[in-house]
């Protein structure tokens, strides 16, 4: 225990140089139309480039950054990473994760309202990514929220759908876009280990088809997940089989359609 308490001390203390020396950036994964193949968005994935362990993913370093409230600083110095990208980038969307710590700020919509404007990035060509936690915290918060950022053309994505408890009735309240099915779910289709899977995903795109949203779904990483995926009635999708994540120099070079 006294091990792990220094590893995490150590880490934060790591975490807290990182942000002074700007060493986050994003990396973006590409999101296709299912019918087409066709490129249609990216989402811009928190990397941190360490002086020792070279670029750490999210998993590596979150917790710490959620407890301390550090990843809020995290979270602004990326997101202007990728306005930037989206200005020269200039075709399909990107969408951003959304810690639900941000939802507890009042200014959180204006203040990156104004760094888009800054940037000259398109607000339109902007999706923030929401856990279901965001929307529980503080309902009519978050509700005030994604209806600013609407009013600028900001659509909201509920992110990891199907692996929370309440959803269901939040996504009439909530100006929802579109819902992620979680990869958990999309791992399991074509599994004959795994039918609920199945069941599970059909039932999710019934229910978005239902209500009008639009459906991404996550991790795929086979050409079988895909069909069936699109046989189902998903829209989009998102996985290795489609693209691994980029950093920006990379990703400037894939194209979108």
């Amino acid at each position: 225990m006294r091990a792990e308490a220094t590893r995490l001390l150590d880490l934060e203390a790591d975490l807290r140089r990182a942000i002074l020396a700007d060493a986050f950036e994003p990396w973006f994964q590409p999101i296709v139309d299912l019918a087409t193949g066709a490129v249609v968005g990216h989402e811009a994935l928190l990397r941190w480039n360490h002086d020792l362990q070279g670029p750490l993913p999210p998993a590596e370093f979150i917790g710490v950054g959620e407890d301390s409230g550090l990843i809020e600083q995290v979270d602004w110095l990326v997101y202007r990473r990728a306005f930037e990208w989206m200005t020269r980038h200039r075709e399909g969307y990107v969408s951003i994760n959304v810690s639900p710590r941000h939802f507890h700020s009042e200014n959180f919509a204006d203040r990156l309202l104004q760094m888009l404007d800054d940037s000259g990035a398109e607000p339109s060509r902007l999706r923030i990514e929401i856990t279901e936690v965001a929307l529980l915290d503080d309902a009519p918060r978050a509700l005030r929220m994604l209806r600013t950022l609407r009013e600028r053309g900001i659509y909201a994505l509920l992110d990891d759908f199907g692996t929370g408890f309440s959803a269901l009735s939040y996504l009439h309240r909530f100006p929802i876009h579109a819902l992620k099915i979680d990869q958990s779910f999309v791992a399991g289709l074509g599994d004959d280990l795994h039918p609920e899977s199945l069941a599970l995903v059909r039932a999710i795109l019934a229910l978005a088809g239902t209500l009008g949203i639009d459906t991404i779904g996550e991790g795929v990483e086979t050409e079988a997940q895909a069909a069936i995926l699109r046989q189902l009635g998903c829209t989009m999708g998102q996985g290795f089989l489609f693209g691994r994540p980029m950093p920006a120099p990379a990703a400037d070079r894939r194209g979108v359609a």
